[in-house]
């Protein structure tokens, strides 16, 4: 089976990434990555054992990574998960980030004249130092080749966007009603 790796790390938002996590399930395995191998506790409280630490990752195994947002305190630097990030992206791999998590792309160096989206007005965005501000665009979802960016309320369309990127996107019409809350067509057939 193929591996995707979920970068986590104390307060990341976990709602952020599962409908992405629950789209690529039984297409990839997810593996969790942090900077050790303590247990994370996520912004609602959950608690989370990661599989890996950055630096036991052979990037070769893997077809991209999954960052999502968070309090950045905790993960502003770590330097491990920015060469990682990096390496995905030279290797023309998945490269994802929502919300705050497109701070980890900015800090590796992947985003250069790409256009992206993070939520983080413009005064953070300054304030940080490596972002670009004319590339940034107040959109959802924001796909530049290899690379997604979206906003943190965006998360059902931020899931749409990498399993359609790594072809696990199976039912697309279906998918997008069900995780969207419009409608449940299985359930309608069942009920005819």
């Amino acid at each position: 089976m193929k591996k995707m790796l979920l970068a986590i790390y104390d307060s990341f938002s976990e709602f952020e990434i599962t409908v992405a996590t629950a789209m690529l399930r039984g297409t990839y395995e997810i593996v969790t990555v942090a900077d050790s191998l303590k247990t994370i506790t996520g912004e609602s409280g959950l608690q989370f054992v990661p599989h890996l630490m950055y630096q036991q990752v052979n990037a070769t195994e893997y077809e991209g990574i999954i960052i999502p947002g968070g309090d950045l305190i905790n993960v502003k630097d770590t330097e491990e998960l920015f060469e990682l990030t990096n390496i995905f992206y030279k290797q023309n791999k998945l490269t994802a980030a929502i919300c705050s998590g497109t701070y980890a792309l900015a800090r590796a160096g992947v985003l250069g004249d790409k256009p992206y989206t993070v939520t983080l007005n413009q005064k953070q965005r300054n304030f940080l130092g490596c972002f670009v501000e004319e590339n940034f665009r107040y959109e959802p979802v924001v796909k530049a080749g290899n690379v997604i960016t979206a906003q943190g309320h965006a998360y059902v369309d931020f899931g749409l966007a990498v399993a359609e990127q790594l072809g696990a996107l199976t039912h697309p019409d279906f998918t997008k009603e069900f995780y969207k809350g419009e409608r449940n067509q299985l359930m309608e057939e069942a009920v005819k």
